[in-house]
């Protein structure tokens, strides 16, 4: 369970419900100090039960009137068991009010207990600088402290499992993860394949056939979830089912897990399979027979990395671990799995796809194309004028709603959304529901539903931790308690153990299928794509612009390399962040940022958060406002507000934050108040919609007018897509575009549902006076789009994250489309650009491998980044 040397992990270190609050966002290394033994009192009065080496949840309750020291101590289905005796709950209870520790509880193993007390090892947990102190404090309170350097802890891990686990190397982690998910496919030597119902109208490809057999036996299917076996008990012969992870018992099944992940590659067609899904696996259907196909036997995961040996302890640990309900020789007792329950005529009818804004019309388009006409009755939950009744949305075999009108129908005391008990629900993009403090996020957990699925092409976008969310989401006992999956998962994959692998594989290959464009199978692709060619095309600032870039730049390299040699680099990180803001936007357009020299002035002479004037602040915000995820609910800032101290938050997250009695920023702990948070001016100049004809063109735009007439010149009728993260930039082209004689329309941030359909609509058109050039933001129009119209695009700048900017070029390069697709990076030459390039290969290459540093590790990573972008 625990490892013999103190080893770090990651974890708030407050237990409050409202995360808004709490000063561990931005969480520190916590090591294990050691365990000491308490017992657990009132047995008797609760009905919780618990066996040998469980894990146990110790929480805090201030608020108990008969005692405001107390600890209880329940199961992982929230049964009470008992709670911490009070001579040593009250020290405990200090411990862990002033935030000096974390604790965690395992029944002890072979221990006495009688029906009124029972032992419990409670784990302590500290920050590295804090640990002697902690240690000789919780000796000082008169616990017997058993730390990992002692002989007695070595032994009670053994007790707990069979061995002591060894620690896995950096490299051997991140082979792993990047392994994991093109695995799952290739993990059985048999693959089944469905029929869609008649209701669709297209012809589906072989994957997506395997993708619909999968859901359906996913949804139907009555297994136990994973982690989960059966078995009988000794004398009584009664059924027992067993949590392996937890090692928790219980006479009752668990609920069986309808639903999972669908976490398919970018561009294969997942709304087609999700649509095939909802047309197939409807209430009373009967469902198409399902085929198997036998493929040839592949290599398992790390075979190679095996030697025989301990490759066929490994088989038989795994077959052991399959056989999770056997059926039994005594017929009178069965343990084996309930027959499939299909959805059943006067159940739940609806049901509920969650998608961005974005990709709502596609939804829309989508169901329309490969349906059979009012085959599917469809309601769009959007809107001023949306349903006003539950019983409306209930009626309806799908209804689509968009993250924010979830988020926003989460505070209302009568939300329709959470009235309905529905079908299934169907979260798309689903890695935008990432942070488990966000307000989608548990509007999410909140809906009532049958089957449940999260629908993403990149499933891990920063790393493994972006999963609990998603356990959230699916409700898989006890994974969907941040306790238990910090205990179980996080922990152990942090600390390098293996059995947090093995855990997290087994999780996946269980709930999720991934397959990619470059999945073989039987030797084949899964698809065949026309050939991506990606061309970085130099472009040479005007003497004008390199002049401002070059001061700019030279200006900017001095002030960070005083914040680097003073070690002050990540105090001022919002300062570094506007230096490299206003660089690469010199290198699309010196016209988005007039006041360069104002700013990089107010930055350079600023000795601390406090001289920031609300004027610097004000300009910065209308700059960065689409540039960050609000640390707080880890999502795109909502009514975004700029802080004294130069952060960018949510206005409502920011505002619930400053309600509590510390006062000040979640991220530097600068002191705040409501008049140090400020919101970008309202200003008529900064709609981006409007044309400012007064501005000249740029170099880039020059070169973008350039590349397109020279496709124009081949192919007159060829469309192309054009991505900037600036609005303003794609308003400054808009123009020029005019003037070469380019029909365009544009999707934006700013604009309604409505608006887009149409601008997609004509975009996709065939006609010969349709547009030919789509404008797109990378936050408005990056996922979930498909633009398959068109065959060139031309990205503008780059993103820090490659992850995005590949997501970008995936709206073109997926299925359906029959071109050659040419990607045109625009990128100055010999300027910071060059090296967001380079970046970007350095994050492809430790992307996957980044949850295995420590803080500090990732804090001087961040240093070296800037290093990099200045030139330092």
């Amino acid at each position: 369970m625990h490892r013999q040397t103190p080893f770090p992990f990651t974890e708030e270190l407050s237990d409050e419900e409202d995360d808004t609050n709490k000063e561990d966002d931005n969480p520190e290394e916590l090591y294990l100090v050691g365990y000491a033994q308490v017992s657990v009192l009132g047995l008797q009065y609760y009905d919780g039960t618990v066996t040998d080496n469980e894990i146990v949840q110790l929480i805090r309750e201030p608020h108990n009137p008969d005692d405001i020291n107390s600890m209880w101590v329940n199961n992982i289905r929230g049964e009470r068991l008992g709670y911490v005796e009070r001579d040593k709950a009250c020290y405990l209870a200090t411990l862990v009010d002033q935030k000096l520790v974390v604790i965690e509880g395992v029944v002890c193993s072979k221990s006495f207990r009688d029906s009124y007390r029972m032992p419990c090892n409670v784990y302590f947990f500290s920050r590295l600088p804090s640990m002697e102190f902690v240690r000789r404090l919780i000796s000082d309170y008169g616990f017997q402290l058993i730390t990992p350097r002692e002989d007695d802890f070595i032994l009670q891990q053994q007790e707990a499992k069979a061995a002591p686990e060894k620690v896995m190397s950096r490299d051997e982690q991140k082979r792993k993860i990047d392994n994991m998910f093109e695995t799952l496919i290739q993990s059985s030597s048999k693959r089944q394949s469905m029929e869609p119902s008649s209701v669709i109208t297209c012809k589906l490809m072989q994957h997506q056939k395997e993708a619909l057999a999968w859901m359906v036996e996913r949804e139907n299917g009555s297994g136990l979830p994973p982690f989960w076996e059966a078995e009988i008990e000794k004398g009584s012969k009664e059924i027992i089912y067993k949590n392996t992870i937890t090692n928790y018992s219980s006479k009752y099944r668990p609920d069986a897990l309808r639903g999972g992940i669908l976490a398919d590659d970018m561009g294969l067609g997942k709304t087609l399979e999700l649509i095939s899904l909802i047309a197939t696996n409807k209430p009373g259907a009967v469902l198409p027979p399902v085929v198997d196909i036998f493929q040839s036997p592949v290599q398992k995961p790390d075979e190679d990395a095996n030697p025989p040996k301990k490759r066929k302890k490994l088989e038989e640990k795994e077959n052991r671990s399959k056989k999770c309900t056997p059926k039994l020789a005594d017929k009178s007792l069965s343990i084996a799995d309930p027959s499939p329950c299909p959805p059943k005529l006067g159940g739940p009818r609806a049901t509920l796809i969650v998608c961005p804004l974005t990709v709502l019309s596609n939804w829309v388009e989508q169901l329309s194309e490969h349906t059979r006409q009012g085959s599917l009755d469809v309601h769009l939950y959007h809107g001023a004028d949306r349903a006003k009744d539950a019983k409306i949305l209930a009626s309806n075999d799908v209804v689509l709603t968009t993250y924010g009108i979830l988020a926003k129908e989460r505070n209302l005391p009568n939300s329709l959304l959470e009235k309905v008990h529905w079908l299934r629900v169907i979260l798309d993009e689903a890695h935008l529901v990432k942070s488990p403090c966000a307000q989608q996020t548990s509007a999410t957990v909140s809906l009532e539903a049958d089957r449940r699925w999260a629908v993403t092409g990149t499933p891990i976008q920063n790393s493994y931790k972006d999963l609990f969310s998603l356990m959230m989401f699916l409700k898989l006992q006890p994974l969907n308690d941040r306790y238990f999956w910090t205990h179980t998962i996080q922990r152990p994959l942090l600390s390098g153990e293996r059995s947090g692998f093995s855990r997290l594989q087994g999780l996946m290959s269980a709930i999720a299928l991934r397959r990619t464009k470059e999945t073989q199978i039987d030797g084949h692709r899964l698809v065949e794509l026309p050939p991506k060619v990606v061309t970085v095309y130099p472009v040479e600032l005007s003497s004008e612009h390199r002049r401002v870039y070059d001061q700019m730049e030279l200006k900017g390299k001095n002030l960070v390399g005083n914040f680097i040699e003073a070690g002050t680099t990540l105090q001022n990180y919002a300062n570094v962040l506007s230096i490299i803001l206003r660089l690469r936007q010199i290198c699309d357009h010196a016209a988005l940022c007039p006041e360069h020299a104002d700013l990089l002035a107010a930055a350079s002479s600023s000795q601390g958060p406090s001289l920031a004037s609300p004027e610097l602040l004000q300009k910065l915000l209308a700059q960065t406002g689409e540039e960050f995820d609000c640390p707080i609910c880890l999502s795109p800032p909502h009514s975004a507000v700029i802080t004294r101290c130069a952060h960018v938050f949510c206005q409502r997250c920011i505002q619930r934050t400053l309600m509590c009695d510390k006062k000040s920023c979640p991220l530097c702990r600068f002191a705040l108040t409501d008049s140090d948070v400020f919101s970008a001016p309202l200003d008529e100049a900064e709609n981006e919609s409007v044309t400012d004809s007064n501005v000249k063109s740029s170099a880039k735009i020059d070169a973008l007018i350039s590349l397109l007439q020279e496709t124009r010149e081949r192919e007159p009728l060829i469309k192309s897509v054009v991505f900037s993260q600036f609005p303003k930039m794609l308003t400054f082209a808009q123009q020029p575009l005019k003037d070469a004689g380019f029909k365009f329309v544009r999707i934006d941030g700013s604009m309604s549902a409505t608006k887009r359909k149409e601008a997609l609509q004509a975009f996709k058109s065939t006609k010969s006076k349709s547009p030919t050039v789509f404008l797109l933001t990378l936050k408005a129009a990056g996922t979930g789009l498909n633009l398959t119209s068109a065959s060139h695009v031309y990205m503008l700048d780059p993103w820090w994250n490659p992850a995005v900017d590949e997501q970008a070029m995936d709206r073109v390069h997926r299925l359906g489309q029959t071109r050659e697709v040419h990607i045109f990076r625009l990128i100055v030459a010999d300027s910071i650009e060059e090296r967001i390039l380079d970046l970007q290969k350095r994050k492809r290459q430790f992307a996957q491998v980044a949850f295995g540093k420590s803080q500090e590790q990732q804090r001087l990573m961040r240093v070296e980044e800037v290093r990099l972008l200045m030139r330092v």
